[in-house]
Order: structure tokens, then sequence, then C-alpha cells
């Protein structure tokens, strides 16, 4: 009873110093300013924030080069944003082999003393800016026209070749496979496997491909008449959509069909392919050829992504029940806290069937009860080699674990509608979604990022444990150094909130039958708060195939024409 109130006095002392220490955690990633610049039309600033908080040459290099590609991108200096993500593309390269010194730093100090090396979705994503990018400079100049385009899938064949690494790496979205079970043992499987993986909703997010740049890649060699080329992308976009991407992504299938009348159009124009155009006009229910005609590609970068924020949790001892006991420490604005509550229940709280029986079985009636509160460790047989290595004197005092967590996404999109000649003609629908990528990266990394920081965490309180020993102090002077050391081990310890924040939330997009010619074309975006948002551009339609790009933030009631890129 007494070790009882000892703990919850420990517990109660030190979350109040984390509390006053996180005072000052909470600040807003200097990238994240930057794009707010951004979208105010501040560009200059924007690029000299990144500049001042982002070294070309150290730890955040990465995002360096990646910020200022893409806020050029979005300035208009296509010559300069391709110059900045191809440094960004190699730094990526070069970070795939993670040296032994960086590795110990991370386990000692935080994954935020290493050097950025990115998500695995960047690296398409840079590619496909650079393609856009190139395309926007050949729409500039007529003499090197086609040494642009020709860049332009240059990049577009890189992208494949990562691609096709990535789908060996994770075995894509191929069709799924026979599980090998007959039904009766499935259903049984399924039933019982919660007992075994509580984390079992962390299935199938990977991820493994992306059939939004195999269209994107399709869209720009159709445009420079590589029909086989479009075809092979066309059909790979296809694949990835139906057999996963669509789902995963919740994209709308309306997107699936176009695409497939996409390569209706290039199996038509190479020739040689009559019976896959009849069987998937017969799919489509499409009984009439329709005249060819120029169509134009629309795609829309709509808002920010959401941001990685760092969440605490305190680890502490519950000695009675032998076990290590994480606790979240909830900080920031209302919403805030309920996000990081939301996510440690989601992700870490004892709430499964295994949890609860694992709490009946260790502990009090009380800890089911707190179940979805706390996450409990049970060291069992265990126990006393944590006692005898110093690990149950090192936690005494407890200590903060550190990990992210991703502000909730909120809609503020109701609809985007294309105007072409001042007469509405569709809307536009997402093909693709950085916020989803975003949380299911996180989401998929946070088990192993929880284990990394509890597991650095108990390494800093057995490092100190051993060196308070080691000086012979008394037992009063040896508590009091615990309590230095645990509270130097909560100011030091952090998450590694790092990411790419001038990405888009989402990308929406719509393909138009137009004529050549002259074109007013105005893109109407309705924010569910009521607010209107418009963007236009006069063009000139010359090509079969022509792509329409554009940012559009959501904070600024119009976006100038450099924010966007007619191609």
């Amino acid at each position: 009873m007494q070790n009882n109130i000892i703990t919850k006095t420990h517990f109660t002392f030190f979350t109040v110093i984390y509390l006053f220490f996180l005072s000052g955690c909470q600040s807003t990633p200097a990238n994240k300013n930057a794009i707010l610049l951004a979208q105010q039309g501040e560009f200059e600033s924007a690029k000299q924030t990144i500049r001042a908080d982002y070294s070309a040459n150290g730890k955040s290099k990465l995002l360096h080069y990646l910020e200022l590609g893409m806020l050029n991108h979005l300035q208009g200096n296509y010559q300069l944003s391709n110059q900045q993500l191809t440094q960004a593309q190699q730094i990526i390269e070069e970070q795939y082999t993670i040296s032994i010194s960086e590795s110990a730093l991370a386990l000692l100090s935080g994954p935020s003393f290493t050097t950025y090396a990115g998500k695995v979705y960047h690296r398409p994503l840079i590619n496909f800016y650079k393609a856009l990018n190139y395309n926007a400079l050949a729409n500039q100049t007529n003499a090197d026209r086609q040494s642009f385009l020709d860049s332009a899938l240059v990049e577009m064949r890189q992208l494949d070749t990562y691609l096709s690494g990535l789908k060996d790496a994770t075995g894509g979205y191929d069709e799924e496979k026979p599980s090998g079970l007959d039904l009766l043992t499935e259903q049984i499987d399924n039933l019982t496997r919660p007992l075994f993986a509580p984390n079992d909703l962390l299935k199938d997010i990977e991820y493994k491909d992306d059939a939004f740049a195999h269209y994107v890649s399709g869209i720009l060699f159709e445009r420079n008449q590589e029909l086989d080329s479009a075809r092979i992308q066309y059909q790979r976009a296809i694949q990835a959509f139906e057999n996963g991407f669509a789902q995963q992504y919740d994209i709308n299938p309306i997107v699936i069909t176009q695409i497939k009348k996409d390569l209706i159009r290039v199996m038509a124009m190479a020739g040689g392919y009559s019976n896959e155009v009849a069987k998937l006009k017969s799919e489509l229910k499409i009984t009439t050829s329709k005249t060819s005609q120029p169509v134009l590609n629309i795609l829309q970068d709509v808002g920010i992504g959401p941001q990685r924020k760092q969440f605490n949790l305190l680890l502490n001892v519950d000695e009675e029940a032998k076990a290590l006991v994480m606790t979240p420490i909830l900080w920031g604005t209302q919403r805030e806290q309920q996000a990081q509550m939301r996510w440690f229940q989601m992700l870490y709280a004892d709430t499964s069937i295994f949890d609860l029986i694992q709490n009946y079985a260790t502990g009090d009636v009380s800890d089911i009860v707190m179940g979805g509160l706390t996450k409990r460790i049970p060291l069992g047989p265990i126990w006393d080699d944590a006692v005898d290595i110093g690990l149950i004197s090192a936690l005494q005092y407890g200590s903060r674990i550190s990990v992210t967590y991703l502000e909730p996404l909120k809609q503020q999109i109701d609809r985007s509608e294309i105007w072409v000649n001042n007469q509405k003609v569709a809307n536009l629908e997402k093909i693709y979604s950085v916020s989803l990528l975003t949380l299911q990266d996180a989401l998929n990394n946070a088990n192993s990022e929880i284990q990394i920081a509890l597991a650095r965490e108990i390494v800093k309180s057995l490092t100190a444990q051993k060196a308070i020993s080691a000086t012979g102090l008394d037992a009063s002077f040896s508590g009091f150094a615990k309590l230095a050391t645990s509270v130097v081990n909560a100011v030091t310890a952090s998450a590694d909130v790092r990411q790419w924040h001038s990405l888009p939330s989402q990308i929406n997009y719509i393909q138009l039958p137009v004529s050549k010619g002259e074109h007013t074309i105005t893109l109407k975006t309705y924010l569910t708060s009521g607010i209107v948002l418009e963007q236009s551009e006069t063009i000139q339609i010359v090509d079969d195939v022509t792509l329409w790009h554009t940012r559009t933030f959501l904070q600024k009631t119009r976006i100038e024409t450099p924010d966007s890129t007619f191609l």
C-alpha cells in the first residue's frame, strides 16, 4: 500500500515536471511556417525561413532542398526548382545506407539528431514535380521544347524503375492470392487473430506501389506520342487502383473508368489490340466509337498536408504487478489533447481482449478500467533479471518517452468545379491523398517507433543508474541523483517530427474533351465554410493531350498565375 502511495506521488510529481518542460516543445516547425507564408504569396520570406532553419549541409539538409524545390515550383522558377529537387533525390539515395554511428546516436540521443532520410513515398513525388517543371519549361519555349519534354519522360522512366523495385520489395498490388485455408478455418482464423495480434488494424496499409504516379506517367508518354509506354503505364495504374490502391486511399472508381477509356484510346491509336479494346468497351458498356478529340487533363493540388507532432508518455514501474506501465502525458490545446488520447487508445492502450486478460491476471480490477488510459508491459519471469541489471531502480522516478502522432484529418473541401469559357463542365475527383499516405505511414511505423523510443529511454536510465552506482553515493544522495537524472532525460527525450510540409493535402483530377484553340479555364473550389476560391487562366490547346496543373491554398481567396502550371 505504501509503495502504491509513493508510486502515485512520483507519477503526479513527474507529470507536473514534464508538463513544465513540454511547454516549450510545441512550436510550429519552420517549414510549416514557410508554406503558410507561401499561401499568402510571400515566397521570398518563406524561402528565407527555410534557409535560416534548415542548413544545406546539416542533419535536415533533405528538407532544405525539398522545401525550396517546392516553393520555387510554386513561384514558377522551374529550372531552380529542378536543381533543388535533384539534390533532394541524391540525398535520399545516399541515405539508404545508414551509418552505425548514426544508429548509435539515435539510440542514445533521439531520432531528431540523425540525418533526415525522408519517407518512401517522397521519391515518386520528386519525380512527379520535376516532370511538371520540365513540361512547364517546354510550354515556355519553342527552341528547346522537345528537349524539355524528353527530360520529363526521363523522370517518368526513373520513377518506373523506382516503383518496380518497390513492388519487388513489397509485393505490390497483385491480385489477391488464395490463403490456402478452407472457408471455416479462415473464418476461425479471422476471429482469433486479434487475441494474438491486437494491432491487426495496421494490416494492409503499407505503401507498396503508386497508381497515381503510373497514371501521370501514362499521360505524359501519350502526350509525347510514345503510345506503347503510355499503354503499359495505364495498365499498371489500373491494376494498382483495382487491386487495393483505390480502397487504401479512398479513390472514387470513376477515376479507374477514366483510365480504362485512356487505355482504349492509346491501344486504338497504336493498333493491334482489337480484342483488348473490344473487351474493355464491353466492360464499360461503350457501344459506339467516338470521334478522336483533344483532351485536357486537370490536376489540382489542394491545401497543406497534416502535421506530425510530438506525443509524450510517462514510463514507470508497478512493482506489485511486476510490470512496466506507460501513461500518456496530454499537452497542448483541447483538440490536440483529444487527438493524443485517441492516437494512444487506437495504437497502444490495453483495450483488446488479450490486453484485458493480461491486466486481470497481473493487476487488480481497477487496471481493467484504466486499460484505455495506460499500456502495461508485464515482465513476468524476467522481472528478476530487470531488478538485477538495475532497470527497476533506474525507473524509480519514471522516464519520459516521446513518439509522434498526426493531427486529425479535417475535411475542408465540399467540391471542386471546372468551368470552360464560363460554362460549368464537371466536378473534379480526388485521385491522390498525401494526407492518407502520411497517416498510414505514421500508423505503420507506430509500433517500431515506440519500441525504439522505449529501448532508448531504458538504455539512458540504465546508463545513468550505473554512473550513480559507480560514484558510491549514499542512499540519500543517490536518490537525489536519480531524481536529477530523470528530469534531464525528460528534457532531452524527443521524437522526430520532421516532414516535407509544403506537400498538398490531396490531388484532384478530371479529364475533359476540348477543341484546339484558346479557352478560359476556371477552377472553383467550394469549402465547407462556405468560401469559394477561384482560379482562372487563358490557355491555348495545341496538342492532342494537354495537362493543366495548379495549387489551391485554402486560406486565400484567389491564386495568381505563378502558383499554377499550364502544361
